[in-house]
């Protein structure tokens, strides 16, 4: 570790600083436990890493930069999305952010086409149950008509899921940011609110790929990954929020409660809208799909 005082390495097993004499036992079990709030007056805590001179500009790092960031950020932002947060706004880093938002649509959109082929069958199911007449004579001509439909649809479908990806990474974002800067006065920052983004958006990746992964044993298990990909996101908001706004627990309890309430209101309102009207196309195109399907096959 370093020395909170001088920013000096701390020998293992030292007893103090060999550099300034502060004890061991007074160095803070944590550095990243002063808010945003001190690091923006020039609060920052040294010895982590380089010194940061707030107001001087940073040098933000550039395309390649970023892409080597984000694996060690994905691991880093489970257990440490403040310190994560923290060398997003000290690097300067604005990349990050849109390549994360695009990563996770791109995963968003292939996961709907994935997940619309397995609903596709189910529909193929539920048609046959409810007119009493087999939709093919064979699994292979059945596999065929469910291909074909799947095939015509589903890329409609997929840029349906990632619309509505985009409005659940963007709200959350907006929500939170808007409390952080205009209720609570901190100073907006690109820097800020582009590495909120990535940081709550980085295990929605990883929920589309297990979505993909639990569609091809049944399309409704998909569904359990994305949730949960929902819950991590507001939990890294709200452990971001402490560290940001840097206040008691029981002040921030109910900031973190609407937050998240009128997050998810929002989310489910905009995206429950959008992505009905637009389904409601798709649904009618598949209906017409299968009657004709079903006569071929």
């Amino acid at each position: 570790m370093n020395c909170a005082a001088c920013g000096n390495p701390i020998p293992q097993g030292a007893q103090a600083c060999p550099y300034c004499g502060m004890p061991a036992a007074q160095q803070p079990a944590n550095v990243y436990e002063q808010s945003y709030t001190q690091y923006q007056t020039g609060g920052y805590p040294s010895g982590y890493q380089q010194a940061h001179v707030y107001g001087q500009k940073p040098q933000r790092p550039g395309l390649l930069a970023s892409l080597s960031e984000l694996p060690r950020a994905f691991l880093d932002s489970f257990s440490r999305p403040g310190e994560v947060l923290y060398g997003m706004v000290e690097r300067g880093d604005r990349l990050s952010g849109p390549i994360m938002m695009a990563l996770v649509l791109a995963l968003t959109f292939l996961a709907g086409m994935v997940i619309m082929r397995g609903f596709v069958g189910v529909l193929f199911e539920a048609f046959s149950m409810i007119t009493g007449v087999s939709m093919a004579g064979t699994a292979a001509s059945m596999n065929q008509g469910i291909r074909y439909i799947a095939g015509r649809v589903a890329p409609s479908v997929g840029g349906i899921a990632a619309l509505c990806q985009l409005i659940s990474m963007a709200v959350p974002t907006l929500v939170f940011m808007i409390y952080i800067c205009v209720i609570c006065k901190v100073t907006f920052s690109w820097e800020l609110a582009l590495g909120f983004l990535a940081i709550t958006s980085l295990n929605t990746a990883a929920a589309s790929l297990l979505a993909m992964a639990f569609s091809l044993i049944s399309p409704w298990l998909s569904l359990l990954p994305m949730l949960c990909g929902m819950a991590v996101s507001y939990t890294k908001a709200c452990c971001m929020l402490s560290l940001i706004i840097a206040r008691p627990e029981s002040e921030l309890m109910p900031a973190k409660l609407v937050c998240t309430v009128v997050s998810v209101f929002v989310t489910m309102a905009l995206a429950g809208t959008v992505g009905g009207l637009l389904m409601n196309g798709v649904m009618r195109r598949i209906f017409v799909l299968l009657g004709s399907v079903g006569s071929l096959i």
